[in-house]
């Protein structure tokens, strides 16, 4: 997998990351097939603009399923496709490799490569427009987000996002990130999982592109499941 030099939170280089998880047998196969579901406006011809969806750390269990099929009903019903990408069920990954470990944020590092390939599958059926595909994610799927859009990472792939949406991301050690297309913050004010504070401030540090960021009053980390 490409990686970038820096800290093992964006670049992946961590244990868990090169050596594979534990329900992955202590081994990262170097090929290997994802799930996904695709979701098209009806009769739509030709090429149109896409929308790749992201998963938290509970990963494509009921619950954000439900999400992903609300969210993406309404992309949907504007004119977009969407592809509900699940990096974990092929993995064998559960919710408690992710969420109960800090550790495992670099998870966040693999699911950008994840989502690249999903792009480059997109491009490839000639089902887009090369150049209107967005990602949008959750929690652990809204840091991938912010690392798909990272600049550095960008260029290590032939195609890249038109822009990304990132809904209560950890944005840890963000701060100085340079992304190369337009990034949306959405942050819940309760959040008890990341810290919108930390994310306001990466948004109000200088970069070539500036970050937007919608701040959802009085609500918690996973409100979309209440």
């Amino acid at each position: 997998m490409p990686w970038i030099p820096g800290n093992e939170y964006i670049d992946g280089r961590s244990k868990n990351f090169i050596d594979g998880t534990v329900e992955e047998k202590g081994k990262v196969k170097a090929e290997g097939e994802l799930s996904a579901d695709i979701m098209r406006p009806q009769g739509a011809k030709g090429p149109i603009p896409f929308v790749i969806m992201l998963h938290g750390c509970d990963g494509f269990g009921r619950v954000e399923r439900k999400w992903g099929r609300d969210y993406g009903g309404r992309l949907v019903g504007a004119g977009y496709g969407v592809l509900l990408l699940d990096s974990f069920g092929s993995r064998g990954l559960g919710p408690d490799g992710v969420c109960s470990d800090p550790s495992q944020l670099t998870w966040a590092r693999r699911r950008a490569d994840d989502a690249y390939a999903a792009l480059d599958w997109l491009i490839g059926q000639k089902i887009v427009d090369p150049k209107r595909v967005y990602v949008l994610g959750r929690s652990n799927g809204a840091t991938t987000t912010l690392i798909i859009m990272n600049r550095a990472i960008g260029d290590l792939h032939e195609h890249m996002f038109a822009g990304g949406f990132a809904m209560q991301p950890s944005c840890y050690l963000m701060k100085n990130v340079e992304f190369y297309a337009p990034v949306h913050l959405f942050l819940a004010e309760k959040d008890e999982a990341t810290s919108p504070i930390l994310c306001g401030q990466m948004a109000e540090s200088k970069r070539s592109i500036p970050v937007k960021t919608v701040l959802w009053k009085g609500v918690n980390h996973s409100f979309e499941d209440h």
